[in-house]
């Protein structure tokens, strides 16, 4: 698949078939992954791969917890001073499938950065963060370029020292994101997207 039109085609899957994927596709997946830049120029990246119905409920209990205890209905519903925007669509549709997208999913990939803790006193402070961020953009790419889809779902609250005391991951390490990977379901709902003009964006030489 060319490289825009992998571009074009990704997006956000919730829902999966239930079709095996060839664990040596993941791999391929993961090798692209690991060609994303790196502040360090040492890769120190990380990849737990959870397989099995078992290690995903284990994982995701809080995932599941938090899902279970929102009210989709309520929060799309609820009395606001101005139309619902697209966001707020979208997160009522998304919350109640924290859990489900990732137990759903063939694989749940988990990339690990190593960084003790985020610190934004100045931006070179988030080099680990920044770009453990560029490999996850090369795992839904080549994911989309293998004919898979990803969901992804960002640890709330507490929940990332959950999984990662869950899962013994070291103190040195963190998790910024869960990503399932499969075969999308093409019945699955497609929600309005947005798509600013690029025109609009681009601002040459200062913002005014």
């Amino acid at each position: 698949m060319e490289l825009y039109e992998a571009i074009n085609k990704r997006k956000t899957t919730r829902e999966f078939l239930d079709t095996e994927v060839d664990f040596e596709v993941i791999k391929r997946i993961l090798e692209a992954g690991n060609r994303a830049p790196t502040w360090d120029h040492n890769r120190n990246w990380q990849f737990i791969v959870l397989r099995t119905d078992e290690e995903k409920k284990y994982a995701f209990s809080e995932a599941k917890a938090i899902a279970d205890k929102f009210d989709a209905d309520r929060y799309l519903n609820m009395p606001r001073p101005y139309q619902i925007t697209l966001g707020q669509k979208m997160y009522g549709y998304a919350m109640p499938k924290q859990y489900t997208m990732l137990k759903e999913a063939p694989y749940v990939i988990i990339p690990l950065f190593k960084s003790k803790e985020l610190n934004g006193e100045y931006v070179s402070k988030l080099n680990p963060f920044a770009t453990i961020w560029c490999v996850i953009e090369n795992i839904f790419l080549a994911a989309t370029a293998e004919g898979l889809s990803c969901s992804m779902c960002i640890p709330l609250n507490k929940e990332h020292d959950i999984v990662k005391k869950k899962l013994k991951v070291p103190p040195t390490y963190m998790i910024p994101v869960f990503i399932g990977i499969g075969y999308a379901d093409p019945e699955e709902l497609q929600l309005e997207q947005y798509n600013p003009d690029i025109d609009k964006q681009i601002r040459f030489g200062r913002w005014k």
